[in-house]
């Protein structure tokens, strides 16, 4: 009974409602965007993101950067479970690194055996971490590679796994309309076994290119482009685009195809202030599984 029980947890959990992508892989919060702005734009940022977003996205991305940064993005998942990140960043004069921390968790599953009872017998969680290195560094003055070593664990009931992962990415400025493309393979490893049977990752490799124009003085359209595909499942394509004025609000849309089991649409907005920033995402989803939203705050220092 007890390996039921995990068995039916573990495809709750470690599959939150990714039938979009037809995938049979686990620790799939590690498909879930990292930060609102990119969530926003459809998950559209491979080669749109920077900073400690680029942690998550692109390692690459990290290379430009010119200042530290940190990033707390928290996100209210399907089913009860939540998704949160912990980033910081750290420029250099020739290689950039980041840190991070991202967590994913459902508590208070009620646990109960063959036969119908009107209490549970009692309650457990079922939970995923992922840490995060990340080093970027600059090819001359349009190319830029970036590496991300993880560390992942996770724990279901009483069983728990372990594991490590390796993102590699490239981006390349191409020199005519401040457009860039690029491409990262995420989530090649193994995991150790949870009581029987290994997770296996959602390996994917996705390619991306993004741009800019000025039609006002006091404003700015970003735009961007991903398309991918998981190893084990279909391809899926995400564009979205944001309209930055006067660098203090920026208004963002998106939308994604075969991503996820959502509605496809995405929508958000951030507030920046000086060293902060503030974003918000909104992401709908079909079937009655109601929405999702996911906000971060961001400092530079």
């Amino acid at each position: 009974m007890k390996i039921f029980l995990l068995s039916l947890i573990t495809l709750f959990f470690t599959e939150p409602l990714y039938a979009g992508d037809a995938s049979s892989t686990g620790m799939a919060f590690l498909k879930i965007g990292g930060d609102a702005a990119s969530t926003a734009m459809g998950g559209a940022a491979v080669a749109n993101s920077s900073g400690t977003s680029a942690i998550y996205w692109n390692p690459a991305g990290l290379a430009n950067n010119e200042s530290s940064e940190a990033i707390f993005s928290h996100q209210e998942w399907l089913a009860g479970s939540i998704n949160q990140q912990l980033g910081i960043t750290f420029p250099g004069d020739k290689i950039s690194f980041g840190l991070s921390a991202a967590f994913s968790g459902v508590s208070d599953i009620e646990r109960r055996d063959e036969r119908p009872t009107i209490e549970p017998l009692g309650y457990f969680s079922a939970n995923s971490l992922a840490l995060s290195l990340s080093a970027a560094k600059a090819q001359g003055n349009d190319i830029q590679i970036g590496v991300t070593l993880k560390f992942l664990y996770e724990k279901i009931f009483t069983y728990s796994a372990n594991g490590f992962a390796v993102d590699l990415g490239i981006k390349k400025q191409l020199g005519f309309h401040d457009i860039s493309a690029a491409v990262v393979v995420k989530d090649i490893g193994g995991m150790s076994s949870l009581n029987v049977e290994s997770t296996q990752l959602p390996a994917r490799v996705t390619g991306g290119i993004s741009g800019d124009f000025l039609p006002y003085s006091s404003s700015t359209i970003n735009w961007s482009l991903d398309a991918g595909k998981y190893f084990d499942s279909s391809a899926f394509l995400r564009f979205g685009g944001e309209l930055a004025l006067n660098e203090t609000l920026n208004l963002r849309a998106g939308y994604r195809k075969n991503s996820e089991s959502s509605s496809g649409y995405t929508a958000g907005f951030g507030i920046n202030r000086k060293r902060y920033r503030f974003d918000y995402a909104y992401l709908p989803f079909d079937f009655n599984l109601s929405d999702t939203h996911q906000i971060s705050f961001r400092i530079g220092f």
